[in-house]
């Protein structure tokens, strides 16, 4: 079983055990165990707002503003020695590492906004925190595809479809990034 597959089998696990637990105690213990999850989710939430607001910049294409609350949210899992009970904010099939998720999200900000340099550096720093996280492969695939490196593209590709990622979704996202790519390379030369 591969690491997606099994960490979605703990996500479901952890929900069917919460179902079968509050379904099967007294309403009131049930409700103050709920209460108990209400307010540990609130906390986290309150805890973890720059990821939220982080995550509202990207919709709203601020990059700037999204990298700069990434990076907080990264610090604040640096220092929190709890930050394993943060995993709910950013449940992930591919890694349960809080800090190689917010360094891959934010080395897609930089991607957008154009820092490609800058973004394989903080993928870099993702896969040395987490080095079975597939999606900072599929961003360095991209990276070497907008570079024009169909080589690399393909490289960096498939071993994110060997460390878990759908071979589908990579075969169409390499896909349209070398067309992208291309159609850049045409457009430069006109």
């Amino acid at each position: 079983m591969k690491r997606p597959q099994r960490y979605l089998f703990i996500i479901m696990t952890v929900l069917v055990a919460v179902y079968l637990l509050l379904t099967r105690l007294p309403p009131a213990a049930a409700l103050a165990l709920l209460g108990l999850l209400v307010v540990y989710v609130l906390v986290l939430v309150f805890w973890g707002r720059d990821l939220l607001f982080a995550r509202r910049h990207v919709k709203r294409r601020e990059w700037p503003k999204a990298q700069e609350r990434f990076e907080r949210f990264e610090k604040k899992l640096l220092r929190a020695g709890w930050h394993r009970f943060a995993v709910v904010l950013y449940p992930s099939i591919y890694s349960l590492d809080g800090v190689a998720i917010a360094r891959n999200n934010i080395a897609q900000v930089l991607i957008n906004a154009g820092d490609l340099d800058r973004a394989a550096q903080w993928l870099r720093s993702a896969l040395q925190r987490d080095p079975l996280y597939p999606v900072p492969y599929v961003n360095l695939s991209l990276i070497a595809a907008k570079r024009r490196d169909e080589a690399g593209a393909r490289r960096d590709m498939t071993r994110a479809v060997q460390l878990g990622f759908d071979p589908a979704a990579a075969q169409r996202i390499l896909h349209r990034a070398l067309t992208d790519a291309e159609m850049q390379a045409d457009d430069d030369r006109h």
